[in-house]
């Protein structure tokens, strides 16, 4: 569940993409990027392009893509609610459905085959998320603004309907590699991950709120656990992320009917095409 609730709070929180109002005074990039700190997203409307590259693994050179747009909220008790429609392509298959959280669970539709989550697990992972955000301060344990390098502006954009500030900066890889710790603990991946890469994030100028981000990161494997992970060194991971309607009230609700399956019968399902899912 570390990893859902990772990878939905790695998704929220890195870097952008943009263009163009230069009618706006020059801003001080480090400042820009304290204060977006200081406004977490409550809700939004969330447009995300997520490319994943295993490395070491032939089968799995091509790149997995994963593209998904809806609505979300966060609460600091629960993990995010949201309600995504999918797109995706792995190992060849293009796959379409549907990802949705109520806070309570996880439903997952993929071609008119439904799996779960299980309130039980979510249940766990929102037990931890209260006792890692009473012990850190930061929703799911993160410290984005930890993972911003030496920064510089690389120019204006406009995002999800705000003007705004790119900027940019190298991740630092000891922050991030300790915000990943959780998703390598769950991994079964007992050494530090390495991490090295870029963000950038598009800052609104009225706001200080992020409204895109995009990472561009090479996330390594330490050599003693690439054997359970089916050779695999590490992995190129690429995000590009829109934030639109922040702040604004956003609906979701529970999917009706029943029929959903464990979500283990899906990771048992990937394992035997060749996807090396430790469970």
């Amino acid at each position: 569940m570390r990893r859902h609730s990772l990878a939905i709070a790695l998704t929220l929180a890195a870097g952008l993409a943009g263009c163009g109002n230069s009618a706006h005074k020059p801003v001080n990039p480090e400042r820009m990027l304290d204060a977006a700190s200081l406004h977490p997203i409550s809700s939004a409307r969330v447009e995300a392009d997520v490319r994943l590259q295993v490395l070491g693994v032939e089968r799995l050179s091509g790149p997995l893509r994963l593209r998904f747009d809806g609505p979300y909220v966060s609460r600091r008790d629960q993990i995010p609610r949201f309600d995504w429609s999918l797109s995706a392509s792995a190992i060849g298959f293009p796959l379409g459905g549907r990802l949705l959280s109520t806070g309570e669970n996880v439903y997952l539709s993929l071609y008119g085959d439904n799996y779960e989550l299980g309130r039980a697990a979510v249940l766990a992972a929102n037990e931890r998320l209260r006792q890692s955000a009473a012990a850190t301060g930061q929703p799911l344990g993160l410290r984005p603004r930890g993972w911003f390098g030496p920064a510089r502006i690389v120019g204006h954009g406009s995002a999800g309907g705000t003007d705004c500030e790119r900027i940019s900066a190298p991740l630092r890889e000891d922050t991030t590699a300790g915000d990943l710790a959780p998703l390598a603990d769950s991994l079964g991946i007992p050494e530090p991950l390495t991490v090295s890469g870029t963000a950038t994030a598009c800052i609104g100028y009225d706001d200080r709120v992020f409204h895109e981000l995009e990472v561009d990161a090479v996330i390594g494997v330490p050599a003693a656990d690439r054997v359970r992970l089916g050779g695999a060194t590490g992995a190129r991971l690429s995000t590009d992320i829109v934030l639109g309607e922040v702040g604004e009230p956003q609906q979701i609700t529970a999917p009706g009917g029943g029929g959903y399956r464990p979500i283990r019968d899906l990771f048992l399902t990937l394992r035997d095409l060749g996807v090396p899912i430790p469970l």
